[in-house]
């Protein structure tokens, strides 16, 4: 634990790891010692993004604190910046908890192995970008079936746009052994960054 300024505030912060479906990402928050109210959130994201969450002007809800600013940053730029107006208790909507038709159900359990490639060709260099000298790393996210097989394959982080596609055809084909909790394959969700470099 560590000790600084945080927003005019001094604050102590700590490292947590949390792990999920893509991953173990280390995040270090900042709170408030006074108040224990969560002042920063900061972690980063690969390959090259750094987020960070700004909580403030607490207010007091049904015998907790709750942040009724909250601003979101990636590599430095505001993307978000949220403003409570109100808080109220509502009924919880029942449908607001049924997967839509055609969701694949994600289960994150502690003790879950992850996937494990078994056929992941690489993309073919494009000849329009080896000839230029183009070099580039282009960062997927995708699905890991209970087959193996992959699928929602997205692009998060782009090189040049014939080596995206050249990634994301040849992604297609890759298989894995799925991920397990204990002896039950179960869906699962990864990242993959594929670098283009020239010899």
């Amino acid at each position: 634990m560590k000790n600084h300024l945080e927003q005019g505030v001094q604050s102590s912060c700590f490292e947590v790891r949390l792990e999920s479906g893509r991953g173990q990402r280390t995040h270090e928050i900042c709170v408030n010692p006074t108040s224990r109210e969560i002042l920063t959130d900061d972690w980063d994201e690969p390959p090259d993004q750094h987020g960070r969450h700004e909580f403030s002007d607490y207010a007091e809800f049904r015998g907790h604190r709750s942040p009724r600013q909250m601003k979101l940053f990636v590599n430095g730029s505001k993307v978000v910046d949220l403003h409570v107006l109100t808080l109220e208790t509502a009924a919880l909507d029942d449908s607001l908890l049924t997967a839509p038709f055609g969701a694949i159900e994600r289960r994150m359990c502690a003790g879950i192995k992850h996937p494990v490639p078994v056929k992941t060709p690489d993309p073919l260099y494009p000849k329009s970008s080896s000839q230029n000298g183009m070099m580039g790393d282009t960062a997927v996210s995708m699905t890991v079936l209970t087959d193996g097989s992959v699928d929602n394959i997205q692009l998060v982080g782009s090189s040049t746009r014939a080596m995206d596609e050249a990634t994301l055809q040849t992604l297609k084909s890759w298989r894995f052994k799925p991920a397990m909790y204990g002896t039950e394959a179960v869906v699962s969700d990864i990242e993959v960054v594929v670098s283009f470099r020239l010899r």
